[in-house]
């Protein structure tokens, strides 16, 4: 039986362009991909917050960005 998956997408600014950035949400990580290109595996971790744990190195401000717009902090 196939994992159920969610998938949220928004648009963001990154290295001076703007990006379809989606997150698909899964059991054990988080995949992002922006404009349909895998970008990074993030998760979260209680102690620090957002973190990164494989793919393109993405700025800490990035994925403290992702990690809102997961949160449902911002629209």
């Amino acid at each position: 039986m196939e994992q159920e998956k969610q998938a949220i997408g928004f648009e963001m600014k990154y290295s001076g362009r703007l990006f379809f950035c989606e997150a698909l949400v899964q059991a054990d990580n988080i995949q992002v991909f922006f404009n349909h290109i895998y970008m990074a595996d993030i998760e979260y971790n209680a102690a620090v917050g957002w973190v990164q744990t494989n793919g393109t190195l993405l700025p800490r401000s990035t994925i403290e960005e992702i990690g809102a717009h997961l949160d449902g902090q911002l629209d």
